[in-house]
């Protein structure tokens, strides 16, 4: 994950080097923005998504399809990912809002940026590893002394999760890889196992090659973070709380809907939203998708729980990844996450 075309970045590139983690805070613009609405207005707020439009943001795409922001009082724009810096973006404008991994959201604070989180749409993270069958990579165990692809940025992730299941960086060589070689490079026995993000790659990997291949989760050892976590400036928290959470629940809301029939949903969504040359105009791939992504949004929790944020394994993970050099340092909890928005308890 770091390529320089934006149609190959990653959504954590687009999050992190699209312009930089520069200190680009701009007061004045922040106060402007929300001082000059009027009152009677209808909130005109902007999701900013850090992908393409596909199933993995069926619930905001839903929410939007059914008009469930403007039945709440809001105008909301979401909009698919760009070459911009979202955290500019938002320091700019703080009646933005974005989402992202937990890793990139802490470091984006540990740089300065004025986000918090307040929500997830997913509990758990989808990155993980993948392999052909034929190499019987059933555990983490199975890979010592074989090589392993991995985008540059996820190294560190990597070395987290050999570490804190009994292995040494040494056991298992890890190999960066590109996006645009990684299926021939898994397939020729180059490489044991490649880095992918489960509710999407296997699913392209099946179209093309005809291989059903093996996951092992990084969830599944010790890599516990949160992931499309939504974020929003202090400024539009601190003044127009109400609109935040009207967002909030017309977006989870809208995944409900998603939930609750997965088929439709997934026919909206190509239907209506993605590109006619994008991968996913493509039903049955995106119906696949939403099938794996709805058991990333109940994750360990109950389904009226869509969306809430542990502060304590918020903290906990915020540790294990400054531990491992994922992030410079661990923000202070009340200046990282605000759960009192989307409290489901």
């Amino acid at each position: 994950m770091g390529q320089q075309k934006i149609e190959l970045i990653s959504r954590r590139d687009f999050l992190k080097y699209s312009g930089g983690l520069g200190l680009g805070i701009l007061a004045n613009p922040a106060t402007s923005i929300l001082d000059n609405i009027i009152p009677t207005s209808t909130p005109h707020l902007t999701m900013q998504l850090d992908w393409k439009y596909n199933v993995q943001f069926a619930g905001l795409l839903l929410a939007d399809y059914y008009n469930l922001y403007q039945q709440r009082g809001l105008k909301v724009e979401i909009l698919p990912a760009n070459s911009q810096n979202v955290f500019e973006q938002i320091a700019e404008n703080p009646l933005i809002l974005g989402c992202g991994e937990q890793d990139v959201i802490l470091a984006a604070q540990v740089q300065g940026y004025p986000v918090k989180a307040i929500a997830t749409m997913f509990q758990t993270s989808p990155l993980g590893l993948m392999s052909i069958p034929q190499n019987n990579i059933h555990s983490l165990n199975d890979l010592v002394g074989q090589k392993v692809g991995i985008h540059g940025n996820i190294k560190k992730i990597m070395e987290l999760v050999i570490n804190t299941n009994g292995l040494s960086p040494q056991d298992i060589q890890i190999v960066p890889i590109s996006y645009q070689d990684k299926y021939e490079r898994l397939q020729s026995g180059e490489l044991a196992a490649v880095q992918c993000y489960s509710v999407d790659e296997p699913i392209g990997f099946s179209y093309k090659t005809g291989i059903q291949p093996n996951i092992l989760k990084f969830s599944d050892y010790g890599y516990d973070a949160y992931v499309q976590v939504i974020f929003a400036h202090q400024r539009l928290l601190d003044y127009h709380s109400e609109w935040v959470n009207q967002f909030l629940k017309a977006s989870f809301a809208g995944w409900k809907l998603a939930l609750d029939n997965i088929n439709q949903a997934a026919k909206i969504v190509v239907n209506f939203y993605t590109k006619s040359d994008s991968k996913y105009h493509n039903l049955d791939y995106q119906t696949q998708s939403l099938k794996l992504i709805s058991d990333y949004l109940t994750h360990g929790i109950n389904p009226e729980q869509m969306g809430y944020i542990s502060e304590s394994r918020w903290q906990e993970m915020s540790e294990k990844m400054a531990k491992y050099g994922i992030i410079e340092s661990v923000p202070q909890l009340p200046d990282s996450l605000d759960s009192t928005f989307w409290s489901v308890a």
